[in-house]
């Protein structure tokens, strides 16, 4: 009877501290945010260094197999911002290769498909992890087996991740970013295979929705109110095997914007007849910064609604209509990442965060996330 409550008392343990550790809180860092005019650029010192757990400067591409890093902003951007190591030497400092603009899949399969090709690529990751002093690599290819790649992208990525893995011992980071649906996981993605040689996986639960549909809806829901979640998609990836200690959820510091087809229609799920407008600074029809939405309810132009069945965050105003992440529903996500035991959150991207305070406080969904996770 002694030994069975030991037992009991000792999974007790081990559960709360599964559930208070400190969790993982990634940011990544898009490059191209430093060209952005006026109050939208976004450079290195901008950073906050304390806020993030890891940082991930995106992106660096491929060719003939290796990964390339651009001269002048490129690689003296990276130099600077490696520089964070001594603001906060405990922060850990990645580089992202690929994104969505350059996962030609063609690339990348001819990258993954022989031994000595592989060995190119990891040969290049190698000298640029030294080069630059970084602390390790994130691997965004979107998607293997998509975009002109072939079926044999599959296996043949988790051997680059193995071989990676083996070269990187313990003394370098091997993470990856892929996305969390059913329909591009199953084809693109051994879940088990992957999840053995990377210290962690940032799924990216988000875009659920967009412009593409002429119906609005959220597109980052935390519930799922008959559709796909952030809920529904972590428990697919770990009914797949992706163990919870190395899942990181996706949040957004953007909305997704529509133009609605009737200005008095505007729930959930209302018709719209395309894209909303481009934002004053991000300039990118049908999205929109946190700190480019924030100003415009502080005006007064837009009407915030919370919707209670997705734990998300519509607003509108005229014909425009954006579901976003706000701070409510960010603490949300952080709590449900506490509650099931996984990894952390990742934000996509710290610059588009209020980083300036122009509504409040600077960084606010990046605190409000941190205000859950890392106390």
């Amino acid at each position: 009877m002694e030994f069975s409550i030991f037992l009991v008392t000792l999974s007790l343990s081990v559960l709360a501290l599964e559930i208070t550790a400190e969790k993982k809180v990634i940011c990544y860092f898009a490059s191209w945010s430093q060209n952005r005019a006026g109050k939208g650029k976004f450079t290195v010192a901008d950073i906050d260094a304390s806020i993030c757990t890891h940082y991930i400067w995106s992106f660096v591409n491929i060719e003939d197999n290796k990964i390339v890093i651009s001269k002048g902003n490129g690689s003296n951007g990276i130099r600077e911002f490696v520089a964070l190591h001594s603001r906060n030497p405990e922060a850990k400092l990645l580089v992202a290769v690929g994104g969505a603009a350059n996962s030609v899949g063609a690339n990348y399969s001819k990258m993954v498909s022989t031994k000595q090709s592989r060995n190119e690529f990891i040969d290049s990751a190698v000298d640029v992890l030294k080069e630059y002093n970084l602390d390790g690599l994130d691997i965004d290819w979107e998607y293997p087996a998509f975009k002109g790649g072939v079926p044999s992208d599959r296996e043949n990525f988790v051997l680059l991740l193995k071989e990676l893995r083996e070269r990187f011992n313990q003394d370098y980071l091997l993470t990856v970013a892929l996305h969390p649906g059913e329909r591009i996981a199953k084809k693109a993605y051994d879940i088990p295979g992957i999840s053995q040689h990377v210290d962690f996986i940032n799924l990216m639960t988000y875009n659920f929705h967009g412009a593409w549909e002429n119906r609005t809806g959220h597109p980052s829901g935390l519930h799922g109110n008959g559709q796909i979640s952030v809920e529904s998609l972590v428990k697919y990836w770990l009914d797949k095997g992706s163990p919870k200690e190395k899942l990181i959820v996706g949040m957004t510091a953007y909305g997704k914007s529509w133009t609605l087809s009737d200005p008095n229609s505007h729930g959930v799920g209302a018709n719209a007849t395309g894209v909303g407008q481009p934002g004053l600074y991000t300039k990118k029809p049908g999205t929109l910064a946190y700190y480019e939405l924030c100003e415009q309810i502080n005006a007064g132009k837009l009407t915030v609604v919370f919707d209670e069945q997705t734990y998300a965050p519509y607003a509108y105003g005229d014909n425009q209509w954006v579901g976003y992440e706000d701070i409510r529903s960010a603490k949300g996500k952080a709590s449900f990442i506490q509650n099931m035991g996984l990894a952390g959150a990742m934000l996509w991207t710290i610059d588009l965060d209020d980083f300036r305070g122009s509504c409040n406080d600077k960084f606010p969904l990046l605190k409000s996330i941190n205000s859950i996770l890392r106390n």
